[in-house]
């Protein structure tokens, strides 16, 4: 019954895929995907390719090395990934008997770098040189660790100011959903709950033109805020490094990495494990609570030689 659809041609499965990307994911990560997913397009005409069930171990390995030659592993795996995720919706939607790249493994990256995260005398200098919108969105994401386009998406309706909760949460009236369809909450701390009280409702969003639109787009952000770290001379860092920087003093300060899992919204902890190597002091106190001296819960001459004496 399925055999007649093992022979799709890879242009029609290409293009159902990316249509389900558009759908289904958030618009920034289905524009990374559909580009992508061009690139391994002119890479299997390259091959000849025509069919799916022609896309094969052998074949990857040759788009390892075409990725390789101009990329790490880092860039590769994040191809593999996709690649294979596409291939399983092949599975479910029975173009395919199974996932020829099942058991294809993702490289190992040897030069993963450690996270970079703001010092605080980079976030003073950059909070004291930001003002107006950018400023307030500076400290919203230092806050709170969103997402710049979960920021951008925030309404006033997601913030429970009796409970102190922010919400992330899908928008489908704007054709918004957060990473991965994962909504969570994040507290509202006294600082935040201040900035929060300070801005001025326009509309619908938190940063609204006035008209229940988003002031501005999430690039606009991400543009301004190079801008700026440019000007003070900050190097290797973006508007994401907020989140990481976010993340980074929760953990430094003792925070778990399971509570910060939660609120980064990572679907898995491996994800955050990236900064458990932040806590050395965190973890030297969790050692210092270990005492196998003998001297607790014993009685005199209970122990003797290795052996326990009857009592």
């Amino acid at each position: 019954m399925i055999c007649h659809k093992t022979k799709i041609r890879i242009d029609l499965f290409m293009n159902r895929y990316i249509e389900y990307c558009k759908v289904n994911k958030a618009v920034s990560t289905s524009r990374t995907d559909v580009s992508r997913l061009r690139i391994f397009r002119v890479f299997l005409d390259s091959k000849g390719v025509q069919k799916v069930r022609e896309i094969t171990p052998f074949l990857m390995e040759e788009f390892k090395g075409v990725i390789l030659q101009k990329a790490g592993p880092v860039t590769f795996n994040r191809y593999l990934q996709l690649i294979k995720a596409m291939l399983s919706k092949g599975v479910e939607w029975e173009f395919l008997r199974q996932n020829p790249l099942s058991n294809y493994k993702l490289l190992r990256n040897n030069d993963q770098k450690q996270v970079r995260y703001f010092t605080e005398p980079e976030i003073d200098a950059i909070l004291h040189n930001s003002s107006g919108i950018l400023r307030v969105f500076i400290q919203i994401l230092l806050l709170t660790g969103m997402r710049r386009s979960e920021l951008v998406n925030l309404r006033w309706a997601d913030i429970d100011f009796r409970n102190k909760l922010i919400s992330v949460q899908a928008n489908l009236d704007a054709g918004y959903h957060p990473k991965g369809y994962r909504p969570r909450s994040i507290p509202v701390s006294k600082e935040l709950e201040r900035i929060l009280l300070d801005l001025r409702q326009k509309g619908t969003f938190l940063f609204d033109c006035g008209k229940n639109t988003p002031a501005h787009t999430a690039d606009y952000y991400t543009k301004e805020f190079q801008k700026l770290l440019s000007k003070l001379g900050i190097k290797n860092a973006n508007l994401h490094t907020l989140r990481h920087t976010f993340a980074s003093y929760l953990v430094m300060n003792g925070t778990d990495i399971r509570t910060v899992q939660d609120l980064l919204g990572h679907s898995t902890v491996k994800v955050t494990e990236q900064y458990s190597h932040l806590s050395p002091v965190h973890r030297q106190k969790a050692l210092e609570t270990l005492n196998f001296r003998g001297n607790k819960g014993t009685k005199e001459g209970q122990f003797k030689n290795g052996k326990k004496d009857r009592i």
